[in-house]
């Protein structure tokens, strides 16, 4: 237990106020590390296009791959009259596949420069048989059977999760960073108590650290009176909550007052300490008789 008992409030506040924060972050870090784990997100190398229906089926669907050689398909992707990408086509050991690549990589491919490409493994009978059927009657081969010449897979660049993947990326890295800060700055704090937010509002009496010593000495040596959280001592008024400590100078008090509030259950009772000019304190507790001890000891008298 802490020997400078003010001292003690702060750090204990302190630890209490960051705890449901830690708990957060920590839930939040392992929410995305376990979203950036799921196989919707994730990314795999294919190093074959024979790959692909395995991989589809594996819900591995995006993945890294390097295309050797494509050829331009005679369609393009439009969203709203404007040109997204263009399809593609390779031959592979008798079978047909299609890809959709995006403006930049299609010029790419056109200059027969190939790299390193994120792809979506999309499964799309419908357009791959729309284009085999193109190419079927352009060749005058109205009738002819291409059953399983091309494939019903699209490797498609335009529905790989790109910003998906790096938003969850940079959210983890900002997490994870916040969860650092908070921790060195609970380091801190509790070495210097004096930056906290809740002894900021202490500067009204002097400089910060010269108070704390102070209370910290009062409640050691002059202590009057102590009654849950509620202490009086010889120079001050210190009422502590888990998210504020309120502390009074007694010699800024000119009035005290209390008043009875009818509740519709109970009654409770309001003290209120003031000064024209420096101050404003009000606190509210069931309890009459610990007013009326706050009141006697801050007065001196009955």
């Amino acid at each position: 237990m802490y020997k400078k008992r003010f001292t003690g409030i702060l750090v204990r506040n302190l630890i209490l106020m960051a705890i449901p924060q830690i708990i957060i972050l920590v839930a939040l870090i392992f929410t995305v590390m376990n979203t950036r784990n799921h196989k919707n997100v994730s990314t795999y190398e294919m190093d074959d296009l024979t790959q692909q229906e395995a991989f589809y089926i594996g819900d591995m669907r995006n993945v890294i791959f390097t295309p050797e050689k494509l050829s331009y398909a005679g369609f393009d992707s439009v969203a709203d009259d404007e040109k997204m990408g263009s399809y593609y086509f390779a031959y592979k050991d008798g079978k047909v596949y299609f890809f959709i690549l995006n403006n930049e990589s299609a010029k790419k491919a056109d200059r027969g420069e190939y790299s390193k490409m994120k792809f979506r493994i999309v499964r799309d009978k419908p357009t791959t048989e729309h284009i085999m059927n193109e190419y079927i009657e352009s060749l005058g081969l109205q009738g002819a059977s291409m059953d399983g010449t091309g494939s019903i897979y699209i490797m498609d660049q335009l529905k790989y999760p790109e910003m998906w993947i790096i938003a969850l990326k940079i959210m983890h890295y900002l997490l994870a960073t916040a969860l650092l800060a908070l921790l060195l700055y609970l380091l801190i704090a509790c070495r210097l108590p004096s930056i906290t937010r809740q002894a900021r509002s202490l500067k009204k009496y002097g400089k910060v650290k010269a108070v704390i010593t102070s209370l910290d000495r009062e409640l050691r040596k002059k202590l009057l009176y102590k009654n849950g959280n509620i202490y009086v001592t010889e120079s001050y008024l210190i009422v502590e909550y888990i998210s504020k400590v309120d502390v009074v100078l007694l010699d800024d008090v000119r009035y005290i007052s209390k008043n009875i509030i009818e509740g519709k259950k109970k009654r409770r009772f309001q003290l209120t300490l003031s000064n024209v000019e420096k101050m404003y304190f009000e606190m509210f507790i069931d309890d009459e008789q610990t007013i009326d001890d706050v009141i006697y000891y801050i007065r001196g008298e009955e």
